[in-house]
């Protein structure tokens, strides 16, 4: 793996790998396509535990983590432009 991901694991649904951008003690954004179902999926405020994945010797931090979602926002310009960013507020590490 050569970049920091973000898994999530619906019960009974499929499981998905989402880029991590903005990574910090206290949160991390994904990146995701408009016309993804995992948007579908979630919704502000939602509480679940997510799993962030980093490259092999990264410092970045991993482990399952308790998060909620903070806010989704449309991206207008840069590499990732019409995609959305999800923003995962980290509450507490649930395990390593």
């Amino acid at each position: 793996m050569s970049e920091h991901m973000v898994e999530f694991v619906f019960p009974g649904g499929p499981v998905y790998q989402l880029k991590a951008k903005d990574i910090s003690e206290t949160g991390v954004g994904v990146i995701v396509r408009p016309d993804s179902k995992f948007l579908n999926l979630i919704q502000i405020g939602q509480e679940m535990n997510v799993k962030l994945l980093s490259p092999k010797g990264s410092r970045h931090m991993q482990g399952t983590y308790r998060a909620r979602i903070a806010h989704i926002t449309a991206l207008e310009e840069g590499k990732f432009k019409n995609h959305k960013l999800v923003a995962l507020e980290l509450m507490a590490k649930t395990s390593s």
